[in-house]
């Protein structure tokens, strides 16, 4: 029998085999769950805002209609409300397929890339796909990439660094005056890629990075409408770079990527300040309650400033886990990053916040019981 494997390009032996998880419906079902929260992928809980629901209503005549294969329009809003010029901009089917276009125009087992340790999954496995070989540094204390790191690990062979900013799903974030004094110490042919799919919820005190662009035409920089703007499922965003770059991934790109509704609802999610500013808050005020929550019963939870949470529940990680999930509670350990004490969970709004804190507080104190009733043994 033909061994189909050993005939594929790049790396995708590496990742054979894939498994397709259950859907999470289907395993709340198994597990007669009274509720079903979905806490475990940084999906937006807030829905869409007034304008994008208006999209929404009157779209269907043109579902037989091919898109605009440009995305003429929702550049055009892009320069008009941010500044970025046209051709700057190469619009996706999310940051996947960015990723995925740019590790296929640059990347070849002849070359490298390297990317910080617990960036990204997903810049990983676009790179392995290609057959690149991946060069992995450290991290700093606060979980943002060791820069010094990076540029001692390039070498000649080196054609791209990527790192995703914030991390994902952590969330550590590197500020401007970092990147921008690490920017001015890559060799001009290395390829800099910044995904930057959680930017959003960085808010009103974020500086951006797209004014680099003309000091560093080696920068990349990947944007997202999955999050904060609630899109997720229709799988729209764009990347910012110089102008060979861009026209380099237009020609692999295919000619109608993102379908027109994802497109207009893009546009009009864009012109809602209003409501990215009210999701940004109240995510800000649900993340303060866990991380009073870790205060009062000792829980360390990484500072970080995006759409979920990451705690440290040490030894009892998978028990923590398995009881949120028995209760209908999706999160997401990062055992598979190698973090086995971590779980990070997405963050809800107030009503379904309280059902998850509910269950880790009596836990908590069930813990702290145990625990007492040992030492009182023990004396």
């Amino acid at each position: 029998m033909v061994d189909f494997t050993a005939l594929t390009n790049g790396g995708i032996a590496q990742l054979l085999p894939y498994r397709m998880g259950k859907p999470v419906e289907l395993v709340q079902a198994q597990l007669k769950a009274p509720q079903l929260l979905r806490l475990n992928a940084g999906e937006s809980p807030y829905g869409v805002s007034r304008k994008v629901r208006e999209v929404l209503a009157r779209y269907e005549p043109n579902l037989a209609l091919y898109p605009d294969s440009g995305c003429y329009f929702l550049k055009e809003t892009l320069q008009h409300l941010l500044g970025y010029k046209v051709n700057h901009i190469t619009v996706g089917a999310d940051n996947g397929e960015l990723i995925a276009l740019l590790c296929r125009a640059f990347l070849n087992p002849q070359v490298n890339v390297i990317i910080p340790q617990l960036s990204s999954i997903a810049l990983d496995r676009a790179a392995t796909l290609v057959g690149a070989p991946i060069v992995p540094t450290s991290i700093m204390d606060d979980w943002t990439p060791d820069f010094d790191a990076i540029l001692d690990a390039v070498n000649e062979r080196t054609r791209m660094i990527m790192l995703a900013n914030p991390s994902n799903p952590i969330g550590a974030f590197a500020l401007k005056s970092q990147v921008t004094d690490f920017l001015s110490q890559v060799p001009e042919d290395v390829i800099v890629v910044i995904d930057e799919e959680l930017i959003d919820y960085q808010g009103a005190a974020y500086e951006d990075f797209y004014s680099l662009l003309s000091l560093y035409p080696n920068l990349v920089l990947l944007r997202s409408f999955s999050h904060a703007y609630g899109l997720a499922s229709l799988r729209i965003g764009y990347m910012l770079s110089n102008e060979d770059i861009c026209g380099i991934c237009n020609v692999l790109r295919e000619p109608y990527n993102v379908s027109g509704l994802a497109q207009e609802c893009a546009i009009a999610a864009l012109q809602d300040k209003t409501f990215i500013t009210h999701v940004v808050q109240q995510t800000g005020v649900q993340r303060r309650r866990f991380r009073d929550f870790c205060a009062r019963y000792g829980f360390a939870m990484i500072d970080t400033n995006t759409c979920s949470v990451t705690i440290d529940f040490g030894a009892n990680a998978e028990r923590y886990y398995q009881e949120l999930m028995r209760h209908g509670v999706f999160t997401r350990p990062l055992s598979y990053l190698g973090l086995n004490s971590l779980i990070n969970i997405t963050l809800a709004p107030a009503a379904a916040n309280t059902v998850v804190l509910k269950i880790l507080e009596k836990m908590a104190l069930s813990d702290a019981y145990v625990l007492s009733r040992v030492a009182g043994m023990g004396n």
